[in-house]
Formats: structure tokens, sequence, C-alpha cells
């Protein structure tokens, strides 16, 4: 049996012009992609703009996802899962609320525990769905120093409750001297290799070693035309997925981070798509 292709259920609600966070469009839209028989399952983004108690902590200066936050329905994790087992739709990963990095990073005891319960929530999802793997942006992506070995003991402690499930660290950027992304995922039983960072750290070589511990891989691209394009990288989209597949021998999951710009057609997305399955 070959890869199973999944795409990231975010972003493509703008091809039906719904905001990425309304569950319910999300939801269509998988249905739609799921009929189109051009991927095995999905990565489901647990997002923060669903939660009750905090806004994003990840937003940018225009303050985007705080708006996004205050207009969004909140969901708790059984409502979601409830959800998506009605829809029969087949969910590969999980992606966490991307705000854990940096509330395990705080100084404040009371952001701690919010990073402690976003790990269990999106863990618990993960295994309610029958996901294979749950992804994580596991630390603070600006912070110049962090504790490393407390980082790692308290993420183990909360994934061993939940051994059906992949729990798996994202190569995400860090600002620690001397350290790249891979210096620090490698300290993790699973990884999700993501390939836009690495391009940005150029260091996608230095994972072949520990593909047997890559649970997920992230194909972050941009769509043009009916194929994917990897901007600003030392390699190209299908020449690292080509490396991935058959150079490694990796045969796990292959996960589509889509950029799809506003003009794009669903045609196109649907033959980018089936360019990964015929490789």
């Amino acid at each position: 049996m070959g890869n199973l292709i999944s795409i990231s259920t975010a972003p493509v609600t703008g091809l039906i012009d719904r905001p990425y966070y309304d569950l319910f469009s999300t939801l269509e839209v998988m249905k739609r992609l799921w009929q189109e028989s051009v991927v095995h399952g999905f990565e489901f983004q647990n997002l923060a703009e669903w939660d009750y108690e905090n806004p994003p902590r990840d937003d940018d200066e225009r303050g985007n996802r705080r708006v996004a936050w205050q207009e969004s329905a909140k969901y708790t994790v059984a409502e979601i899962a409830t959800a998506i087992r009605a829809s029969g739709l087949p969910v590969l990963s999980v992606h966490a609320n991307r705000d854990v990095g940096l509330c395990l990073c705080s100084d404040r005891e009371q952001d701690v525990a919010q990073g402690r319960r976003l790990i269990d929530e999106s863990l618990c999802l993960a295994e309610e769905v029958g996901a294979l793997a749950c992804v994580f942006h596991l630390w603070d992506t600006w912070a110049a120093d962090l504790d490393l070995a407390h980082l790692k003991s308290t993420f183990q402690e909360i994934a061993a409750a939940y051994p059906s499930v992949k729990a798996a660290v994202e190569n995400v950027p860090t600002q620690l001297p001397g350290r790249t992304p891979f210096d620090l995922v490698r300290e993790f039983e699973w990884i999700t290799l993501d390939l836009r960072w690495a391009a940005v750290y150029d260091e996608l070589d230095r994972f072949e070693p520990v593909v047997n511990r890559v649970a997920n891989v992230h194909l972050r691209g941009r769509l043009e035309g009916s194929r994917w394009v990897l901007d600003d990288a030392p390699f190209g989209f299908y020449k690292a997925l080509d490396t991935i597949k058959h150079r490694w021998g990796y045969a796990g999951i292959l996960t589509v981070e889509p950029g799809v710009p506003r003009d794009s057609s669903w045609n196109s997305l649907i033959a980018a798509l089936s360019s990964l399955r015929m490789r």
C-alpha cells in the first residue's frame, strides 16, 4: 500500500467563499473532496477560533484572528468529534491548536495550564475520530531561550494517555542560538516534517536518518495551475516529494497544506491533488 494522501482542512473553505473557521462549511468541502476520490482522508485543524476560553495568541499585528474568534461559533471537543463522526469522513490526523507552544513557554502558571489543556483536548479529539497522528507546534517560535527538557516531559506525560495516537512535533522555526528546528524535533518520539520549514533552514536531508519516526509530512505548496509550487526553496516541491517517498522509503501520511490563490478553480485543485497519487 502506498502513502495515504491527506489535505489540511482550514484553507480550502475559501473555494466556496466561506470563512476558514466555519466548521460546517469545512465539513462540506471535505465531503466534496472525498467524493472526488483524490485523497484518502484529511488533517483536521483544531482551531483556536473555536475555543470558549481564550482568543488566538498567535495573532498577527492586524488582529484578524481575534476578530475571527469573536465572530466564530464555539465548540467543545466532544461537539467537534460528534460532527466529524456524523459526517462519516476519515480524519487521518488532527492539527492541535497552534497556541500550545506559546502557552507552554510562558512564565505564567495559568498559561502553562492552558497549554496542557490544549494538548489534552487535541489528543482526545484525535482519539475520538480515529486519527493516526496529532500535530503540535510545541514551542514559542520567537523565544530565544526555553526549557526543552521540561517541554518534553510535559508533552510525554500527556501523550502517554493516548497510546493509539502518534503525538508528532512539527519542525516549526526557533530562535534558540545555534539550534535549528531539526535539532529540537529529533528529541521527540514522533515528528511532523514540514517542507516549508525544512526549506527555510535547508535541512531536509537531515530528516532521512529519522524517517522511521516521521508520522506525517506536511507538503506545503502553492497551487499554480494544476501543480504545486514551493516558493523560495532550495528544492522543488515534486523533487522533495520523490526524495521522501522513493529515496527514503517513507510510507506514511502525506498532508497537503495548500496555498490556494483566490483565482484558483476547483478543477485545478483536484488535478493538483491527483498529481500526488500518480507519483
